[in-house]
């Protein structure tokens, strides 16, 4: 019985294990695209990742092509509003970070919402 036991639960958390999604995976998507207006996409981050640096930077890599013109703004959802473009003002109120990126002028720019108080330079 006890050896029985050991397996199931030898099992169970190998499944476990194997099926337990990688928080740097480059394919998991835990955010949202509100909306497009031309170039620009509007984003929902999850609050726990709204202060994460490396989370954009995977964003960014998902929703921009190396060799293309992207603009991101990026928001938190506290209040659990559909996200829709036009932006609801409760998501409005929540912006994090926003990215930019111009093959033409061949220049990125990232920055935070003062809101966040992270920037060290400039925010918006």
């Amino acid at each position: 019985m006890r050896i029985l036991l050991a397996a199931c639960l030898m099992t169970v958390t190998v499944g476990a294990i194997a099926t337990t999604p990688d928080a740097a995976a480059p394919d998991v998507r835990d955010w949202t695209v509100a909306g497009r207006l031309g170039l620009m996409q509007f984003i929902v981050v999850p609050e726990g990742s709204a202060r994460d640096r490396d989370y954009y930077n995977r964003v960014i890599e998902q929703s921009c092509g190396k060799e293309e013109t992207c603009f991101l703004r990026f928001f938190t959802n506290s209040t659990g509003a559909t996200p829709a473009v036009p932006l609801p003002d409760a998501i409005l109120a929540e912006p994090t970070a926003m990215f930019q990126r111009s093959v033409k002028q061949l220049r990125e720019q990232f920055q935070w919402s003062c809101r966040l108080q992270l920037a060290e330079a400039s925010c918006f």
